[in-house]
This record gives structure tokens, sequence and C-alpha cells, in this order.
């Protein structure tokens, strides 16, 4: 089996590396910026804007060394790729970001026993509206390019930029806040609304990226193909079971059992293989591997195969399965007598 579709992933390798080295660079100078901010201002609300761009830097560096790792090919020891990795990254981003969370909520709690300490609201708003731009602008970049190269670690990495944005929203509106009212003990509660919103998006990826790493079930991908394989079936096709999908990085991976005459030849059946491949990876809209296992019909059967000239018919037609969601992704099945392969007699 080749890897059909995989091409225009390869290619993207570069832009994706070139985007990763970017994020890092801006991060390294977003949290330098709002460093400083922190400095003149001495706001509470701030230094939990800059604890996040900290774990901007550190999951910007992880994202470029996911990337150089789920860019090599399969190999003897990876028959499969690299492509789990951006998994773990995403899964150690979002681990990043909850801790953040944590020193946030403990720095706003000490604020609020001690009193905060606030000046130069003006600064503060002026400086961190500015690097808010910026994060968002890389932050709609990389999203863009995570769904295009179907890169979870790019889309991950730009998901987290977007959510130091509204971080930095929230921070302004805050200093905004204490500045017309007079209310410095609203800083303090600002950096802690702040801290719950960073650790619900923490959250977020983590369960993605776990999900991801024990090949959990996309229904709606696995959807798309069921479909795709209803609307182009042929009178052959007699019953699709065992169904499955998973991702490794940008390609997916899919198998499934497919019921076809007994009495077909070789090379009929490799060019149904080529028909069935072409129809999936164009359903998936991604590059990838599909694995496809051939059953023969047996007289059980019969009732549901729509051949017309079929010369082993035992049964007359009846109605055909349709091949659904729920028909497809149940398991293998015992040839004889159709019962499951866990409950079949040995």
């Amino acid at each position: 089996m080749g890897r059909p579709g995989a091409g225009d992933w390869e290619g993207n390798r570069g832009e994706r590396i070139r985007a990763g080295w970017l994020s890092l660079v801006v991060g390294v100078a977003i949290f330098a910026g709002k460093l400083a901010t922190y400095g003149v201002t001495g706001s509470t609300a701030v230094f939990s804007d800059a604890m996040e761009s900290v774990v901007n830097v550190a999951a910007a560096a992880l994202l470029v060394y996911s990337l150089l790792v789920a860019s090599r090919p399969a190999d003897r020891d990876h028959p499969y790729g690299h492509g789990k990795v951006e998994f773990f990254s995403a899964g150690v981003e979002g681990t990043l970001i909850a801790l953040a969370a944590v020193l946030i909520i403990g720095q706003s709690v000490r604020d609020l026993v001690r009193g905060p300490e606030l000046h130069r609201f003006e600064l503060g708003v002026l400086f961190l509206s500015g690097l808010a731009l910026v994060n968002g602008t890389l932050g709609v970049y990389l999203i863009r390019l995570g769904q295009r190269t179907r890169s979870l670690a790019l889309e991950a990495d730009g998901r987290h930029l977007m959510t130091d944005v509204l971080t930095s929203i929230g921070v302004v509106a805050g200093l905004i806040a204490v500045w017309a009212t007079g209310w410095l003990w609203l800083d303090p509660l600002v950096g802690m609304a702040v801290a719950l919103h960073i650790l619900a998006a923490g959250w977020s990826l983590i369960r993605r990226a776990v999900g991801g790493l024990m090949d959990e079930a996309d229904t709606e991908s696995l959807r798309r193909i069921t479909d795709a394989l209803e609307g182009s079936r042929e009178p052959w096709c007699i019953d699709v079971h065992g169904l499955r999908a998973w991702r490794s990085g940008a390609l997916q991976h899919v198998d499934l059992h497919v019921a076809v005459p007994r009495y077909f030849d070789v090379e009929r059946v490799h060019d149904i293989n080529d028909g069935i491949e072409a129809t999936i990876l164009s359903a998936m809209e991604a590059g990838g591997d599909v694995l496809v296992h051939f059953d023969p019909c047996r007289p059980r059967q019969c009732g549901c195969c729509a051949m017309s000239d079929c010369p082993v018919r035992e049964h007359p037609f009846g109605r055909r399965q349709p091949i659904d969601l729920e028909r497809a992704v149940r398991g293998d099945e015992e040839l004889e007598t159709g019962l499951p392969v866990t409950e079949a007699t040995p």
C-alpha cells in the first residue's frame, strides 16, 4: 500500500516548520513586552497575562520540536510515521496552560490579601493592546495553516495564542475599570477570572490530545467515509463492516472489511481496492493510508446482494442493507454464520 494523498502534506512540511519558528520568536518578544508592562503598572492582571506568555514561549519551543519529529517519514520502527508526537505536544501545552492558571490564582490571592499597588494605567492599556494585535494576527495564521495542513500542533498553538488575546482584552478592560472606579481590588479579581478562562482552555487541549493518543473514534470522519461509500456503491459491494479510522499527526489511517462476490478474480479485486481507496481519501480530504480486507460472500448474504448475473446465487435478492455508520463500524464477523468473531464458536 502506498500513501495516496500524502504528497500535499509532505509538501507543506517546510511551511509548517517555518510557522513554528515564527511562533517561537514572536512568543519571546511578546513575553518581554508584557513583562515590561507589568514592571510599569504593577498590575496583577498584567502579571497573569505575562505568565501565560511564558507558557507561550515554552509551548512554541515544544511545537518546533514536535513539527521536526512529525515531519520525519515512516520507517521500520515507526511504520505509521511520527505524527503522534503532535498530540503529545498539544497535551503538554494544555498542561502548561493549566499550570500557568494555578500560578496566576496564587498571585491574585496574595494581592487581594495585601492590597494591590497600581500606577500608569494608560501605558498598560496601550502596550497590551498593541501586543494583543500582534498575537491575534499570528494566532489566526497558525489556526488556518494548521487546519489546511492537518497539523493539530499548529492549530493548538494558534488557539492558545487566541486565548492569550482574549486574556489581554480582559486585562485591558480590567485596567480601564480600575482607572474609572478607583477600586484597586478589581485588578486581582480580573486576574482570577483570566486564570479560570486559561484553565478551561488548557483542559480542552489536554482532552483533545488524550483522545488523539488513545485513537479515539472521530464520528464525523467515519460518517463522511460511510456516506461516500454509500454514494459510490456498486452492485459488487455486498457489505461493509469493521470500519476504523485513526490519526497520526496530519495523516489519517483507515481500515475496513468489504464483502464481495467470491468468484471475483484477484485482478478485479485489486481494481476495486483502488476505487475504495480513492473514495475514502476524497472523503477524508487528507493524505493517509487505507487498508481494505476483502471477505468472500456466503449464501447467507444472497438476499442483500444486488449482482444480477451472479453464477453462484442460492437465494433470491431481497434488499440491500445501506452502508451507514452503525452497520459499518460493527466488528468482524464469522464468514459462515455472520456472528461477531468474539462470539463465534472456534
